[in-house]
Order: structure tokens, then sequence, then C-alpha cells
């Protein structure tokens, strides 16, 4: 059981990818399908995640993320930045981390007990996906859902989703209390993909 749950959070680290961006348009201009503009990327836990130049989050690589603006490109920041930064974490750093980046509930006390009891020994490089960019399933004021989609070293596809929820003026991962696959296999990139490849150049 241990075993099986350690090897589902190390495809997790490898699916759960990242986008953060900024946006100078009003919050009641903003569309779902409108890209966060992005200030840079950087490598959090050997994965590449963007930072957002207004999105957020609006704090350093060395904190649990945080800072999060009240927008589609917010929630969708939020749950790239902040799973990556989660599934990456150290055996020393992830009760940090849990507690900065995560809502309170069942989901995220069920984390903690699975992720107590295995070690992290960092991502194989050979599994580390790059982040295409992701779409809104789902978003209001208070909730979001979010698909992230990656390309993988052998170029397959796959989409990994992640909930997030708007506490304290910011947005949190809403971790699921459940053993749920939350990762998809694509064929082909979605028709409604928020693209965040061009931001590296």
């Amino acid at each position: 059981m241990m075993r099986r749950w350690a090897r589902a959070a190390l495809v997790a680290v490898a699916l759960v990818a990242t986008s953060c961006g900024g946006s100078h348009t009003p919050e009641s201009e903003l569309s779902i399908t409108d890209p966060p503009q992005i200030n840079r990327w950087i490598t959090v836990g050997g994965i590449e995640v963007p930072i957002g130049t207004t999105d957020g989050p609006s704090n350093g690589e060395w904190a649990p993320f945080a800072g999060f603006s009240h927008t589609p490109q917010g929630a969708a920041l939020a749950a790239i930045t902040q799973s990556v930064q989660l599934a990456t974490a150290s055996d020393r750093a992830w009760p940090q981390v849990l507690a900065g980046v995560a809502a309170p509930g069942e989901g995220r006390d069920l984390y903690a007990a699975h992720r107590a009891l295995v070690e992290f020994s960092g991502t194989d490089p050979e599994m580390v996906p790059t982040i295409v960019g992701y779409t809104i399933a789902d978003y209001s004021d208070t909730a979001a859902t979010v698909d992230v989609v990656q390309r993988f070293s052998d170029n397959s596809l796959a989409s990994s989703t992640t909930q997030v929820v708007r506490i304290d003026d910011d947005w949190q991962l809403n971790l699921p209390n459940d053993d749920t696959a939350t990762i998809t296999a694509l064929d082909a990139l979605p028709s409604e993909l928020v693209d965040l490849e061009e931001t590296r150049k």
C-alpha cells in the first residue's frame, strides 16, 4: 500500500506542472482563456514553472508560493506552481510547504498522513515534464478547477487536474480527500488550451 502510494506520488510529481503569470487587464474584463503575462521561468524541484508579472506568486521561491490575483489567471498560476512546489518538496520541507499552499481539510490531512510514510529523493530527469499550458474547467470567485497540460520526453501529453479555493484573499490547493486519479493521457492539445510555451522565449 505504502509502495503503491509512493509510486503514485512520483507520477504526480512528473505530471504536476506549471505556469505562473500576470495580467494588467481589470478583473471584470478578463476571460478564462486570456493568458497571464509571464515575467520569468524558474526551476522548482527539477520542474520549470513560470512566474507572473502581476498574477503571482508575489513571494520568493524559497517560501510556500502565495500572493495570487483574484482572477482566473491567478487561480491557474496557483494551481500550477503550488502543486509543483508541494509535489517536489523535500522530506524536511514538505510540512511547511503543505501548511502554506494547501487549504485546511480532509484532503490536506490525508496528504500529510501519506507523505509521512514515504521518502522522496528528488525528481527523475527522464520523467520531468515540460509545462505546455492549461485549461480551466470551472471558475468562480471562490473556487477553480485547472487542468495543467504537460509534454514528456517521448512527446506524449497528459493533463493533471488541480482544484484551488479562495481563502484569506489568496488561492490555495484544495487537495482531494480520496485516492482518485487526477491525471489523464491526451492524444492532442486541447482546443481551448491557454498556451504558455511561447513565454519561455
